[in-house]
Protein backbone atom coordinates (compact mmCIF):
# COMPACT_ATOMS: atom_id res chain seq x y z
CA UNK A 1 0.00 0.00 0.00
CA UNK A 2 1.35 3.46 -0.17
CA UNK A 3 0.91 6.37 1.73
CA UNK A 4 0.15 9.81 1.17
CA UNK A 5 3.90 9.98 3.87
CA UNK A 6 5.53 8.45 1.02
CA UNK A 7 4.81 10.08 -1.67
CA UNK A 8 7.04 13.86 -2.35
CA UNK A 9 5.11 16.73 -1.36
CA UNK A 10 5.39 18.49 -4.97
CA UNK A 11 4.15 15.06 -6.36
CA UNK A 12 0.96 14.93 -4.22
CA UNK A 13 -2.42 15.94 -5.91
CA UNK A 14 -1.33 16.08 -8.96
CA UNK A 15 -2.64 15.29 -12.59
CA UNK A 16 -0.84 14.37 -15.77
CA UNK A 17 -1.18 16.18 -19.20
CA UNK A 18 1.30 13.66 -21.65
CA UNK A 19 1.72 13.59 -25.33
CA UNK A 20 3.51 10.86 -27.31
CA UNK A 21 5.11 11.67 -30.73
CA UNK A 22 6.25 8.28 -32.55
CA UNK A 23 7.47 10.68 -35.69
CA UNK A 24 6.37 13.18 -38.25
CA UNK A 25 6.33 15.44 -34.79
CA UNK A 26 4.65 18.91 -35.00
CA UNK A 27 2.95 21.85 -33.41
CA UNK A 28 0.20 20.50 -31.66
CA UNK A 29 -2.54 21.07 -28.31
CA UNK A 30 -1.15 17.96 -26.20
CA UNK A 31 -4.49 18.91 -23.71
CA UNK A 32 -6.96 20.75 -21.73
CA UNK A 33 -6.89 21.48 -18.21
CA UNK A 34 -10.01 20.62 -16.43
CA UNK A 35 -9.95 23.09 -13.56
CA UNK A 36 -7.70 25.70 -12.57
CA UNK A 37 -4.27 24.55 -12.00
CA UNK A 38 -0.27 25.43 -11.51
CA UNK A 39 2.06 23.78 -13.71
CA UNK A 40 4.62 22.23 -11.42
CA UNK A 41 6.40 20.59 -13.56
CA UNK A 42 7.73 19.46 -17.54
CA UNK A 43 9.88 16.48 -18.22
CA UNK A 44 10.86 15.25 -21.93
CA UNK A 45 12.37 12.24 -23.23
CA UNK A 46 12.97 10.94 -27.05
CA UNK A 47 14.30 7.70 -28.58
CA UNK A 48 16.15 9.30 -31.81
CA UNK A 49 17.73 12.81 -31.03
CA UNK A 50 16.72 15.67 -33.58
CA UNK A 51 19.50 16.04 -36.61
CA UNK A 52 18.93 19.86 -36.75
CA UNK A 53 18.35 22.94 -34.31
CA UNK A 54 15.47 21.77 -32.62
CA UNK A 55 13.48 22.64 -29.01
CA UNK A 56 10.39 22.21 -27.12
CA UNK A 57 8.36 25.27 -26.17
CA UNK A 58 5.37 24.36 -23.91
CA UNK A 59 2.31 26.94 -24.16
CA UNK A 60 -0.43 28.05 -21.88
CA UNK A 61 -2.83 28.62 -25.09
CA UNK A 62 -6.47 30.56 -24.01
CA UNK A 63 -9.35 31.42 -26.15
CA UNK A 64 -8.31 30.95 -29.53
CA UNK A 65 -4.74 31.39 -29.65
CA UNK A 66 -2.93 28.63 -31.69
CA UNK A 67 -0.49 26.45 -30.73
CA UNK A 68 3.06 28.45 -31.43
CA UNK A 69 1.64 31.69 -30.73
CA UNK A 70 0.75 31.26 -26.69
CA UNK A 71 2.68 32.13 -23.27
CA UNK A 72 5.63 30.65 -23.03
CA UNK A 73 5.61 28.76 -19.09
CA UNK A 74 9.06 27.21 -19.57
CA UNK A 75 12.16 29.02 -18.89
CA UNK A 76 14.19 28.42 -22.28
CA UNK A 77 13.43 25.59 -24.13
CA UNK A 78 14.32 21.67 -23.62
CA UNK A 79 16.94 20.79 -26.66
CA UNK A 80 15.30 18.39 -28.84
CA UNK A 81 19.33 17.40 -30.12
CA UNK A 82 19.98 16.54 -26.63
CA UNK A 83 20.76 12.73 -25.60
CA UNK A 84 18.29 9.69 -26.78
CA UNK A 85 16.54 8.24 -23.51
CA UNK A 86 17.40 11.01 -21.04
CA UNK A 87 14.78 12.75 -19.60
CA UNK A 88 15.17 16.60 -19.69
CA UNK A 89 13.11 18.59 -17.11
CA UNK A 90 12.03 22.29 -17.92
CA UNK A 91 12.07 25.40 -15.43
CA UNK A 92 8.38 26.72 -14.64
CA UNK A 93 8.10 29.91 -15.25
CA UNK A 94 6.16 31.70 -12.01
CA UNK A 95 5.99 35.38 -13.04
CA UNK A 96 2.55 37.18 -13.42
CA UNK A 97 1.05 33.69 -12.63
CA UNK A 98 1.78 32.51 -16.53
CA UNK A 99 2.07 29.04 -14.51
CA UNK A 100 -1.76 29.18 -13.74
CA UNK A 101 -3.90 27.77 -15.99
CA UNK A 102 -7.65 28.54 -16.06
CA UNK A 103 -10.03 25.39 -16.93
CA UNK A 104 -10.35 25.32 -20.52
CA UNK A 105 -6.97 26.51 -21.29
CA UNK A 106 -4.77 24.50 -23.37
CA UNK A 107 -1.81 22.89 -22.74
CA UNK A 108 0.71 23.14 -26.48
CA UNK A 109 3.73 22.17 -27.46
CA UNK A 110 5.79 24.07 -30.18
CA UNK A 111 9.02 22.39 -31.40
CA UNK A 112 9.59 24.29 -34.38
CA UNK A 113 11.75 21.75 -36.98
CA UNK A 114 11.93 18.42 -35.93
CA UNK A 115 14.20 16.38 -38.71
CA UNK A 116 14.75 12.95 -37.13
CA UNK A 117 13.21 13.64 -34.18
CA UNK A 118 11.65 10.10 -32.87
CA UNK A 119 9.60 9.23 -29.85
CA UNK A 120 9.44 11.89 -28.27
CA UNK A 121 7.38 11.99 -24.98
CA UNK A 122 6.25 15.03 -22.88
CA UNK A 123 4.99 15.15 -19.44
CA UNK A 124 3.26 18.26 -17.90
CA UNK A 125 2.38 17.66 -14.11
CA UNK A 126 -0.49 20.17 -12.80
CA UNK A 127 -1.91 20.64 -9.25
CA UNK A 128 -5.54 21.97 -9.01
CA UNK A 129 -5.73 24.90 -7.07
CA UNK A 130 -8.43 26.73 -5.34
CA UNK A 131 -9.99 29.72 -7.10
Amino acid sequence: MIKRKHIDKDSRDTFVVTSVHSSNVADRVIGVIPVRSRLVSVREAHSTAASTTSVLTIERLQGTEASGSGDAVVAGTIDLEGTANTVQSGTIVTASDIDIFAAGDRVGVDVGTTTALVNMVVSCHFRPIDS
